[in-house]
């Protein structure tokens, strides 16, 4: 649509939701008075209208925009939404909303869905995309049929930059101190002459091995010791780097052009010391299965462009092509040091690089028809590829000699080992939208049924993902009396006339392979009506037919006997309803029911190892995992001071069958698998507070004039119950009759054989504690943002903490009586100040950025009986930024 037609409709839907929504339209007629006036009408307005996707929207929703971004100072989306209520950040990738993990929110970029690289997550990582590449983040917590229907605690929009209305540079420069990092001694290895921009110049490229010969292997691999050689160093400082551009042409009165586009460049240091542990369980109480010292450096290189092009055509035509891609890159040196569960010296040096990468086109289109009772008709469509390509991981164990005490290269069959893997996952997406507006009688007068939105539309998604992961054991180390110096030299030594061998770990329980697909074709009607001048109503319902397999092989062995596939194939009718209120004035209170979805991720299905390299942890797959099915109810009240100003409170209430948790396997030590539980509940409230107080309202002085004070907080209080029934010992049916009779209750699956599992036969309350809480759940989130902006001055300067308590991050295990893994995440408290001024003939911005101005750090860790072990606790740091950006 052109900028006349949306600026004209804008204010046909303000005056109409002003005198409809908002007011009421009382008549009020003098009997005295002459006919023609009697005749004519007074209006009494009960609310202001107040322009706010957050107020006029259907469902419960928040948003952020550029302005919140750099106030805050956040950096990347994931980051940003840490700020929204109900929200909190996991790994600074991944959110949970309203106490449900990443499993159950959805990512769209610009209304399509996007791949993940991240090779344990469908959920693409928020991470990846810039906020200097976003016009705004929409948060959807209520379900409405127009949106995906996996749809557990919410789904967030990422927004980006809108095509400009005049021409525009905009340039910018950071750098970065870490109290913790930078000046100081970290751990480094040389690598590419590439690793500066986040690209490996093939240094890392997996040397060949044919016929079993494993000597040009081991050739290939000490040619370069760099890959090879941990150093000590010093660290430098954090910075980035930044443009974004834009114009607009009109070429005459039908055809005019925008044209956006943005880069970005980030490099960052980030060094953890700290404890890495487990708990075992003694006679009374917990005792360290192993406790060891932790120690790592990792460098974060970031590259992002966005490229827009928009077209208006003929008044009442869209057309939007949109193209970004974005990388970020990990190189990590880690040492692990202590004494292990066997009561031995030992160290591990780790040698890591895994590039993540998503790039993405879309096209989408607007088309209003004034001669079709004003349809209006939106479609889209859009190609997404995303990768996880970790082209080297190198670890080697080093084990104290019983008779010296010095660490020597550990002999065993996998204490040395490389790995090779990636994740490729694309997405296609087709999708489009009718809105048909129906109006009944004049909106001035109108009591009932006032004005309609008939809406319906169709789309269809392909994920598909090809993952493979290649571990080689480098032996023969015991053969050579060098086994105390470094690492390169005993290498070359064992493979130039040593007995050095490279061997593949593959079989039944290390499948290399999996590949996965999921189709889902769609549909969903609905309508949007004022039903009154008081009451708004949102109805209707979707279909989706879905079906998501996943295969997992051995790489180059026949398929015959060795496939094992987890297919799901369901087609679901999920039905959405949001009744919105308006009592008195500017107060509007919402109520809404839906049913939603979840589906298992392709990583959980998949029945082969991996490593997450987080926590060093394994984790394998079920394939005989199931849909989980939510019930979701909500009612928030709504009041408005002005736009963006307002304060709310809303209870939410979830019902979960067969939900999908994270346990420790019973049967590893470090290894985590997944299970439906027969069902849980999720309960909670959330209160937000958002107003700009003028300071010179409360003083009167000169000096406050010009100057505001703004208040944003928000808290969120939730709690949930996970049901485990246990197998009744008055049943008298052993674990495989009660399974039989009781399904839901016995989801599991007991992997003895990766490549041919079985249905497990245990019931899900041995695995799980009945009436705990759900993994990722915590019981009180909290922001606050304190302001004060100087117009005047160009000045604002904001402190922001966020704060969430304690959550699960992995089950516990029941048969060996070791509770959960609990983290704490840090609270931070950041001060952001931000400074406009002109000089040297242009426009500049200073800011001014102290993150985690507390110095808080990360813990993990298990308890009970009133012990406590460290699993993971590490320190972050403060970091300190400035920024000089110069618009043109």
């Amino acid at each position: 649509m052109s900028r006349t037609r949306s600026f004209n409709s804008f204010l046909l839907a303000g005056a109409c939701l002003a005198t409809i929504a908002s007011a009421t339209a009382q008549e009020t007629v003098d009997p005295n008075a002459p006919d023609e006036e009697a005749r004519q009408q007074t209006i009494v307005v009960r609310g202001q209208f107040i322009p706010d996707e957050k107020r006029s929207t259907s469902e419960v929703s928040a948003l952020i925009d550029e302005e919140d971004f750099a106030l805050q100072g956040d950096s990347d989306a994931a980051s940003a939404l840490a700020r929204v209520a109900g929200i909190a950040t996991a790994d600074n990738q991944f959110i949970y909303v309203r106490g449900l993990n990443e499993r159950y929110s959805s990512a769209l970029l610009n209304g399509s869905p996007l791949p993940s690289p991240a090779p344990l997550r469908r959920v693409a990582p928020l991470d990846l995309f810039p906020t200097s590449a976003l016009d705004s983040v929409l948060v959807q917590k209520t379900f409405s049929p127009n949106l995906p229907g996996e749809f557990g605690g919410g789904l967030v929009d990422l927004r980006t930059k809108a095509i400009p209305d005049e021409r525009f540079l905009t340039m910018s420069i950071d750098g970065g101190f870490n109290t913790e990092t930078t000046l100081q001694d970290g751990l480094l290895y040389d690598g590419g002459d590439l690793d500066y921009l986040g690209f490996d110049d093939g240094t890392r490229d997996r040397p060949s091995i044919e016929n079993g010969l494993t000597q040009e292997f081991g050739r290939q691999l000490t040619d370069d010791s760099s890959l090879l050689v941990m150093q000590e160093g010093e660290i430098s400082p954090n910075f980035s780097l930044g443009m974004t551009a834009g114009d607009r042409f009109d070429f005459n009165e039908y055809l005019s052009m925008g044209l956006l586009g943005a880069v970005g460049y980030s490099n960052s240091w980030q060094t953890k010391e700290g404890e890495r542990g487990l708990a075992s369980r003694a006679t009374v109480g917990l005792t360290p299965f192993f406790n060891q010292d932790l120690r790592s450096t990792e460098n974060t290189v970031k590259l992002n462009g966005l490229l827009t092009a928009g077209f208006d055509i003929l008044d009442n035509h869209e057309i939007k092509l949109t193209g970004l891609v974005s990388r970020s890159t990990d190189k990590e040196a880690r040492i692990v040091s202590g004494v292990n569960a066997e009561d031995v010296e030992v160290r591990q040096d780790s040698l890591e690089w895994f590039e993540r990468q998503l790039w993405t086109t879309q096209i989408q289109g607007t088309s209003y028809f004034p001669e079709l009772m004003n349809l209006e008709v939106e479609w889209r469509g859009s190609y997404s590829e995303a990768l996880r390509d970790a082209p080297y991981q190198l670890s080697n164990r080093y084990i104290a000699n019983v008779q010296t005490g010095i660490l020597e290269l550990g002999t065993g069959p996998t204490d040395n080992v490389i790995q090779y893997s990636r994740v490729d996952d694309d997405t296609t997406d087709f999708g489009i939208d009718f809105t048909l507006p129906l109006e009944f009688g004049d909106p001035a007068t109108c009591t009932f049924l006032c004005e309609v939105e008939l809406k319906a539309g169709y789309s269809y998604v392909e994920n598909d993902r090809n993952a493979t992961s290649i571990l080689y054991a480098i032996d023969g180390a015991g053969d050579t009396q060098l086994t105390n110096e470094r690492v390169d030299f005993v290498y070359s030594f064992i493979f130039n006339g040593g007995s050095g061998r490279v061997v593949e770990v593959a079989g039944l329980q290390f499948p290399q392979l999996y590949v996965a697909t999921m189709e889902i074709d769609a549909g969903y009607v609905g309508l949007d009506a004022q039903i009154t001048p008081y009451i708004r109503a949102a109805i209707g319902g979707r279909f989706e037919d879905a079906i998501q397999a996943v295969d997992t092989r051995e790489i180059g062995a026949s398929l015959d006997g060795n496939t094992v596939e987890g297919v799901i194939d369901e087609e679901d009718f999920l039905p959405a309803v949001t009744i919105t209120w308006n009592p008195i004035d500017d107060l509007q209170v919402r109520a809404g029911y839906s049913e939603t979805i979840t589906r298992p991720q392709f990583r959980e299905l998949a029945p082969a190892v991996f490593v997450n390299t987080e926590t060093d942890a394994n984790f394998f797959g079920n394939p005989y995992l199931v849909n989980a099915a939510i019930k979701n109810y909500d009612v928030r009240g709504e009041y408005y001071f002005s736009r963006g100003q307002f304060i709310t409170l809303g209870f939410f209430y979830k019902d979960l069958e067969n939900p999908i948790e994270e346990i420790l396997d019973p049967a590893e030590t470090i290894q985590t698998t997944f299970i439906n539980v027969p069902s849980a509940e999720l309960y909670g409230f959330e209160v937000e507070y958002e107003q700009i107080l003028p300071l010179n309202d409360w003083f009167g002085w000169g000096f406050f004039e010009d100057r505001d004070f703004t208040v944003k907080t928000n808290y969120t209080w939730s709690d949930s119950e996970v049901q485990a029934r246990e197998n009744p010992d008055d049943s008298g049916l052993n674990n495989a009759q009660f399974c039989e009779q009781f399904p839901s209750d016995c989801i599991a699956v007991n992997v003895a054989n990766n490549l041919f599992p079985v249905r497990g036969l245990t019931p899900a309350g041995d695995r799980i504690e009945d009436g705990r809480r759900l993994q990722g759940q915590s019981e009180h989130l909290f922001n606050l943002q304190l302001g004060i902006s100087d117009v005047e001055a160009g000045a604002e300067y904001n402190l922001l903490l966020n704060y969430v308590s304690e959550r699960i991050r992995s089950g516990e295990v029941i048969g060996r009586r070791l509770p959960a893994i609990i983290e704490e995440p840090p609270m931070t408290l950041d001060f952001v100040y931000n400074k406009q001024f002109q000089a040297w003939g242009g426009d500049y911005e200073f800011s001014l950025n102290i993150e985690n101005i507390l110095g808080e750090g990360y813990e993990a860790y298990q308890e009970a009986d009133g012990d406590r072990i460290n699993v993971d606790v590490y320190d972050l740091g403060t970091v300190l930024s400035l920024g000089l950006k110069r618009k043109f």
